[in-house]
């Protein structure tokens, strides 16, 4: 499979990722076959994208011809097996559930063309948890999007020990025609190379406080202004939500046994009392819902 032998590309989930990067790739001037098994979501997913795409629009950022263009190149299906058929590409972005997304592999290997290359958004969980349900792994790997995809420049390539160089090659060129910036994980490693990073120094962040080196409002100003972050660590575990953050290092734990992947009393406790974040309107900090 060489780059100029993609010529359709299949997203499999309707959630906000899976809507912004269809239309990411739709920008790129790929058809996207948009798959969910809700109507409403897709319906939803793509009104939402398409009024984030037309702000770009009346900021003079995006052409309003170019915009109709890609919002035209998205056709969503609620069926699998039309949605996948013509895909030289298929990228499945569902919710981070391992078990679904192992219900869901078989499916869509069974209904692929047998040349395309199979891909999953996950942050979280490498290739090779779905490598014994395809029949050629050598054309599986992740493609990483960051959130906002519409956004965010980085994509990561994470070649599984089954992947095969054209499908690395393909995906890596791929990704740039879309007009985002690739990087390749030469080999699986939990959260991979940008979450791998900022989690741990996260972790960092929460252990010092809980040390009593410092308040969480210090470290947050230090990261800030110290590091340039945008924002600091307990900030943005206000704003990723404290539950996520929570199971993101609990699987780093689970997959690696690593020490220092184990969640903090001061991230667990809060979760544990439903205090999540922004989206509760209490976190490590209090904020407006």
């Amino acid at each position: 499979m060489t780059i100029d032998e993609i010529r359709t590309v299949c997203v499999v989930g309707a959630g906000t990722m899976g809507s912004q990067i269809a239309h990411q790739i739709a920008l790129g001037g790929y058809p996207v076959q948009l798959y969910s098994r809700s109507a409403e979501r897709i319906q939803s997913a793509v009104s939402g994208t398409a009024a984030l795409l037309q702000k770009r629009v009346e900021r003079g950022k995006l052409d309003a011809d170019d915009c109709q263009r890609a919002l035209d190149r998205v056709t969503a299906s609620t069926d699998l097996a039309e949605a996948v058929a013509g895909a030289d590409l298929v990228i499945e972005t569902i919710a981070e559930d391992r078990d679904a997304k192992r219900a869901l592999y078989p499916q869509i290997d069974a209904v692929a063309p047998h040349h395309a290359i199979l891909a999953s958004n996950s942050s979280t969980m490498p290739s090779s948890f779905f490598a014994d349900l395809v029949s050629s792994p050598e054309r599986l790997l992740n493609i990483h999007f960051f959130n906002p995809a519409l956004v965010m420049q980085l994509v990561e390539v994470v070649r599984g020990p089954h992947t095969g160089d054209d499908a690395v090659d393909t995906s890596m060129e791929f990704v740039r025609r879309i007009g985002k910036a690739p990087v390749l994980v030469r080999k699986e490693t939990y959260g991979f190379i940008a979450n791998r990073i900022l989690f741990i120094a996260m972790q960092e962040a929460f252990k010092l406080v809980e040390a009593g080196y410092c308040t969480m409002e210090d470290c947050d100003l230090a990261v800030r202004n110290g590091l340039n972050w945008p924002m600091g660590p307990f900030e943005l575990g206000d704003l990723v939500g404290l539950d996520v953050t929570r199971e993101i290092l609990s699987q780093g734990y689970q997959q690696t046994g690593e020490e220092r992947w184990a969640p903090t009393p001061i991230l667990s406790d809060r979760v544990a009392r439903g205090e999540l974040g922004r989206k509760t309107g209490k976190g490590f900090y209090e904020s407006k819902r």
